[in-house]
Order: C-alpha cells, then structure tokens, then sequence
C-alpha cells in the first residue's frame, strides 16, 4: 500500500532543513488515520441516533479511477487536511508544502499510472435526525 502520509511528512521535514517550519512542530504533528471496513462505518453510524443513511457505497478505482490523476488525488487530500495543517504549521506554507508533496507523489511508480490504482473509497450520504 502506498502511503499518501509519509511524502507528505517528507515535505515538512524538507521545509523544516530550510528554515521554514521548526522540527517541533513536525514532532508533535500526527495525522490520526482509521480505516473502517464498510461493515465497521455502518455499526458506527448505526450506533449514532443523530443521522441514518440515506446511502452508502464503496467506490473502487479499478475501471473507473477514483483518482484519474495525481493533481485529482492533490486536491482531495489538501480539502481534508488543509485547515489541520495551517492551524499547526501556519496558512503561509501550504501552497509550498503541497507543491513538494505533489512532486513526491508523482514520483510514485505506483500512482503514475492511474491504472495501479487500487483506492477504495466509501461514500456515505447521512441524514441528520430532528429531535422531537
């Protein structure tokens, strides 16, 4: 498996030889990843009376790529840890932290070629219940 967290991390260490973000930050830096099969995100959702689910369903890139290039797979990582990033490291290094992490990733024989990719991605669209 391919991680999209360690060119990711690879870049801040970049950036911090050049000054520009302290090894501090970096160290006390984490990136809390779980990955629920669907089965799990069901029972979790299941348990949380506030929504149902209106739909879900796994969406594999085999055939019909999740991610039909890297600049694609950039922007869906950068839309979910954008703010989680500048809150840490400061809004003033993000365009250059993702243009390093976008080299890094296309340098990736694995994810050159979108064909090798095997992402799987669950999209779950919830309801939120209205309390009585």
């Amino acid at each position: 498996m391919v991680s999209l967290v360690e060119p990711l991390r690879s870049s801040l260490v970049d950036m911090a030889m050049q000054g520009r973000v302290s090894e501090a930050k970096i160290d006390s830096f984490n990136i809390p990843y779980y990955f629920p099969t669907l089965r799990q995100l069901m029972e979790i959702i299941e348990r949380n009376p506030s929504f149902t689910v209106e739909k879900i369903e796994t969406i594999n890139a085999t055939g019909n790529y999740t991610f039909p290039s890297i600049h694609a797979r950039i922007a869906f990582f950068r839309a979910a840890h954008e703010g989680m990033l500048a809150h840490h490291f400061g809004g003033e290094i993000i365009d250059d932290l993702f243009d390093q992490y976008e080299k890094k990733l296309g340098a990736s024989p694995i994810l050159k070629n979108v064909e090798n990719d095997k992402t799987l991605v669950i999209l779950a669209i919830l309801k939120k219940n209205i309390r009585p």
